[in-house]
């Protein structure tokens, strides 16, 4: 009783359309026409199938698609079918899902200044931040001095264009190539500018800035030539975060929570105050044993080391000594299209699966149910890297957050909820070489293929002295990293591990071994000869 003998092939195909990707392999094994039906008579029509593969609406040629700028790895180069594109993506997913994903780690360090902000560019093959570098050699291709930008600036970038603070209230806007940046203009603001956020939404640039002392402002342009759409009035008191997508943007107001408006008209959406909700509680223990690298020695250790697998229990955190929910203060908070996540000074995280669902209950009429509105995981932190008002990434059901000298990539369900035994696994990485080093992520991102963020690492480098003459030393610098979870292509879903990268180590005296074992030595903290 052969489908393939008693259906027309249009029904076949279409009960298809349901079937896992897993089980298209095992059909294709099951006997030669099966075999034939999938891989050669219907391939095309079978993975190009939506939802099947992921790609831009529209797309009909498969050959296209590498050219979009996806990932860090380029890991779609080459791509040679729909067949192979649903391959690829499905080994990605799968180690992106895995308990304990297999990495290959990347640290991009150009000269002596430690990164502070950055903005990866997968298109240009640029990373755009306190040094200006080559996303593949790690080369610098060309900064501006000092004086030219103000210490410890914010920077946002996006397609092509770029944005950061000034001295006074001015965001300067920029245009940049992987030759040399060129300034557009100067935005000028008569009151206390504390944040600003960059996106691009189908060939329009939207620039959001927030002001403390109750303003908002939306600039807007179509050829990157940004200007001022809308000023719009909100609660005093902003601490800086804010995000948009294309019809709203949401300010953090800390203790007074977040605040939704639409960017058109100026007008308030809603507000969202955790306490109000009655939110649904969950927590995680903040990991005992420091899985990261130990010391330098540590090089040879497994892809899958760098990450540590987390639990979500349901309930608070134990212990008597959290700030109370409705005396906590929010940082950063994120959209994701229905899906609203923000971090608190205490170590929580807020998520909010359909923060338009909340729209009707801010009447105080309502009697609509406020349940599973939102979720509320609890974390160990002591406050101490909130210092920056908390980063947050979200992408793909998954949220990226710092918590003490770790970063947590919590998984979500496909409704962005957190479900016991739905819910997508969730581990945790490092943001230093050894905790004792460890300083507040100053950027971090999800992506495609990877995480990026700040790392705090040691370097070697020999100094001119004029007493002394040339003398080692070894310091404390900030990096990009680049933890990649693309999957080897070989057919064995395996992370082909990259060779260390070299430090500027020099080239007589001391073995490369010894350098290590003293730069070890350093990390643990141990004195003397």
């Amino acid at each position: 009783m052969d489908p393939l003998t008693l259906l027309p092939s249009e029904l076949v195909l279409r009960i298809l359309e349901f079937t896992p990707t897993s089980d298209l392999a095992s059909l294709t094994r099951l006997n030669r026409s099966w075999h034939a039906f999938i891989d050669e008579t219907h391939q095309e029509a079978i993975y190009f199938t939506p939802g099947r593969t992921d790609h831009a609406a529209g797309l009909r040629d498969v050959s296209l698609f590498e050219k979009e700028p996806r990932t860090f790895a380029k890991y779609y180069q080459d791509v040679e079918s729909w067949k192979d594109l649903c391959r690829r993506q499905t080994l990605l997913s799968k180690n992106w899902d895995a308990e304990r994903p297999l990495t290959t780690e990347r640290k991009i360090i150009v000269g002596r200044d430690p990164i502070w902000r950055f903005r990866p560019d997968f298109q240009r093959r640029i990373i755009l931040s306190t040094s200006h570098e080559d996303m593949d050699s790690g080369d610098l291709l060309w900064k501006l001095e000092r004086d030219d930008v103000r210490p410890f600036a914010h920077l946002e970038y996006a397609d092509g264009v770029a944005c950061w603070d000034c001295d006074g209230e001015g965001i300067e806007v920029w245009r940049i190539g992987r030759e040399r940046g060129v300034k557009v203009k100067v935005l000028e603001h008569e009151v206390q500018t504390r944040g600003f956020q960059l996106s691009c939404f189908g060939g329009v640039w939207c620039l959001c800035v927030v002001s403390n002392a109750g303003c908002g402002f939306v600039y807007e342009g179509e050829k990157r030539e940004l200007e001022l759409t809308k000023r719009m009035v909100i609660p005093t008191g902003a601490v800086g975060h804010l995000d948009q997508d294309e019809g709203v943007v949401v300010y953090s107001l800390g203790s007074g929570g977040y605040h939704f408006f639409e960017k058109g008209t100026g007008e308030k959406m809603v507000g969202l105050k955790p306490e109000v909700l009655e939110p649904e509680v969950f927590h995680i223990v903040h990991p005992d044993e420091h899985f990261r690298r130990g010391t330098m020695e540590d090089i040879g250790k497994a892809a899958r080391d760098r990450t540590v697998p987390l639990a979500i229990r349901p309930g608070p955190l134990p212990g008597d000594e959290r700030v109370p929910l409705e005396d906590d203060e929010w940082g950063a908070g994120m959209l994701s299209g229905n899906l609203f996540v923000g971090v608190s000074r205490a170590g929580r995280l807020l998520i909010c699966p359909n923060w338009r669902a909340l729209i009707p209950h801010t009447s105080p009429t309502s009697t609509a149910p406020l349940t599973d509105l939102i979720q509320i995981i609890e974390c160990d932190s002591d406050g101490s890297t909130f210092d920056l008002g908390g980063w947050l990434s979200v992408r793909d059901h998954r949220v990226l957050l710092e918590i003490q000298d770790l970063i947590y990539i919590i998984g979500l369900t496909d409704s962005d909820h957190v479900r016991d035994g739905e819910s997508r696994p969730s581990f945790a990485t490092s943001t230093a070489i050894k905790p004792q080093y460890a300083n507040p992520v100053s950027f971090m991102g999800l992506y495609e293929d990877c995480l990026m963020s700040t790392y705090t690492t040691l370097l070697y480098r020999s100094r001119s002295d004029e007493a002394e003459g040339v003398v080692p030393r070894i310091f404390q610098t900030k990096a990009v990293r680049v933890l990649n979870l693309a999957p080897d292509l070989s057919g064995h879903g395996e992370v082909v591990e990259d060779e260390e990268e070299e430090l500027d180590l020099p080239v007589s005296g001391a073995t490369r071994a010894e350098l290590f074992h003293l730069i070890a030595l350093l990390a643990r903290g141990e004195d003397g000869d």
